[in-house]
């Protein structure tokens, strides 16, 4: 079954915590595509409703929890995929350039990650992904 998990650093506010959440799902989709329907999901009023076709969590963690998550995701080889988010992103609004300059020129602990999403199919029915957070 594929799955998505919005993995978020418990210290932020709920504004932040939900700007970070978009962020990285608007990523995930760009990344993978087929997150999402290519067809309208419409109701009986004809109101558009999300598409997205895959069960998503989101969590919470530490910074370390979601350095230690990032790092064992770069190490997995069973197809997940994955995305994080900054302090240092959200310290630089609208300044992409600088955005993508600073986080070239830094190690991941350094960029102070807030969020991370993991996306791909779990293995069996029911059994958390070797990579979550506990």
């Amino acid at each position: 079954m594929n799955r998505i998990a919005i993995i978020l650093d418990k210290n932020l506010e709920p504004g932040a915590a939900a700007n970070v959440a978009a962020l990285l799902m608007g990523q995930a989709a760009l990344n993978e595509p087929e997150l999402y329907s290519d067809q309208p999901v419409l109701d009986l009023s004809g109101v558009q409703h999300a598409g997205i076709q895959y069960s998503t969590v989101i969590l919470k963690a530490g910074e370390n929890q979601l350095i230690n998550l990032v790092k064992s995701c770069s190490d997995d080889s069973g197809g997940l995929s994955y995305v994080v988010f900054s302090q240092t992103g959200q310290s630089l609004n609208n300044a992409f350039e600088q955005y993508a300059s600073e986080i070239a020129a830094m190690e991941l602990e350094a960029t102070k990650v807030v969020g991370v999403i993991v996306w791909g199919r779990m293995r069996g029915s029911g059994q958390r992904p070797r990579n979550s957070v506990s």
